[in-house]
């Protein structure tokens, strides 16, 4: 009885061995003609899986095969990268959108007062207040709901209508500016007719960030004289951009035009009273005063050159003279300087005075060898200048001569 049991189990196994083989064959043979005939991953089963079945076998079922997808989003400049200043979209923006391999959702819509735009299959969508990535999510996010699958959205803004900055101090058109597009701080300056000949060193930009204002100080001169990039930021919607005021001097007196003008770094008196129309015939212009504040102290420096440099808030004054021109003292500068003429000469009238009003000297001046013509009871004096400190008399002369070997150098 043991021996046939046992004879009839190997049988037996053997039998069941062959049964699985041919089983084995059968549903790889099914599965590859499920893949000839393209049930796996057609555009009407991207969703679930396909039965597959065929007369004499099993049912089949073939797990769906999904590729990556590519979100042309990636590829499209602007709208595919979210910045840390996404622009915000608002009332009146002008949007062009698309849906991609959907040619039919292709539009261009303008955002309403309320914020939203009215898009095809999905209606009304709220779009006011987001960037552009956000605005292009929340479309997809609408369409994938029984609409379209995994829906990939680019968004540009064709016209910025949203957007307004207001533009204050000495710029040429300050007010009200609505923005067209991106645009930088230097763009913004530009628009508005450029600074004027007063304005400062500091813009501030306020802006509200969160809930909370936030005010940025840019350095006009680093932008400007020194094209410092990081200064020129990125101008938004609702900012105030405020140019303040430069330093200012004063001018009184005989000039034509006696006000406030810009005070610039370096300026002289002579380039202020230029501003404020310059001398009238009545001016004394070697009486020139400046009332100067040092400390909080009130200050009268006299008798100031016209090369002198001016301080904020400094007073330039130009007396009245008390006597004509033909009765005024003076003295005369002739040979090798910028301006020779005749100039007011009072008692404390020194030879480096007289020679700044002048101009200072030319290229070919002998500086050594200044004299000095001068009557002297009724006789003519020929002096040698000792030092660029001597007071000089009215109706002197100051001759200035050429220096043969600078001459010489030059000419050759």
């Amino acid at each position: 009885m043991l021996k046939k049991r046992t004879g009839w189990s190997r049988s037996r196994t053997v039998r069941l061995g062959i049964l699985l083989t041919i089983i084995s064959f059968l549903v790889s043979l099914a599965v590859t003609q499920a893949l000839a005939a393209g049930y796996v991953g057609s555009p009407g089963n991207i969703r679930g899986v396909k039965p597959v079945h065929r007369t004499g076998a099993p049912p089949i079922v073939v797990p769906q095969i999904k590729l990556p997808s590519i979100n042309p989003r990636q590829f499209s400049g602007t709208t595919a990268t979210k910045k840390k200043t996404d622009y915000a979209i608002g009332a009146g923006d002008v949007l062009a959108i698309k849906v991609y391999d959907h040619e039919e959702l292709t539009v261009k819509v303008r955002v309403s007062e309320t914020g939203t735009i009215d898009f095809p299959l999905i209606g009304a969508v709220h779009v006011g207040g987001l960037g552009i990535t956000g605005a292009a999510e929340r479309i997809e996010k609408a369409l994938a709901d029984g609409y379209i699958v995994e829906p990939q959205v680019t968004i540009f803004i064709e016209q910025f209508k949203s957007k307004k900055v207001v533009v204050l101090g000495p710029v040429h058109n300050p007010g009200l500016v609505e923005l067209n597009g991106p645009i930088t701080l230097l763009e913004l300056l530009s628009q508005v007719g450029g600074l004027k000949d007063n304005a400062g060193q500091i813009a501030t930009i306020k802006r509200q960030e969160n809930g909370a204002q936030k005010k940025i100080a840019i350095d006009l001169d680093r932008l400007i004289k020194n094209g410092d990039i990081q200064q020129n930021i990125q101008i938004q919607g609702g900012d105030t951009v405020s140019i303040a005021e430069g330093a200012v001097c004063f001018v009184t007196g005989e000039v034509n035009q006696p006000g406030e003008y810009p005070c610039s770094r370096n300026a002289t008196i002579l380039k202020v009273i230029s501003l404020a129309g310059s001398f009238t015939e009545k001016a004394l212009e070697s009486g020139i005063k400046i009332n100067r504040t040092v400390n909080g102290v009130k200050r009268v420096v006299q008798n100031v050159d016209q090369d002198t440099i001016v301080q904020p808030d400094d007073v330039i004054i130009v007396p009245e003279r008390t006597v004509s021109k033909e009765e005024e003292k003076l003295c005369f500068v002739s040979g090798e300087v910028s301006r020779p003429g005749a100039y007011p000469c009072s008692g404390n009238t020194s030879i480096l005075k007289l020679l700044t009003r002048a101009g200072g000297f030319t290229e070919k001046a002998l500086e050594s060898g200044i004299e000095i013509n001068r009557q002297v009871n009724g006789s003519k004096r020929v002096l040698k200048a000792v030092s660029k400190d001597t007071l000089l008399l009215p109706e002197d002369v100051v001759i200035v001569p050429a220096s043969f070997a600078k001459k010489t150098a030059k000419e050759a």
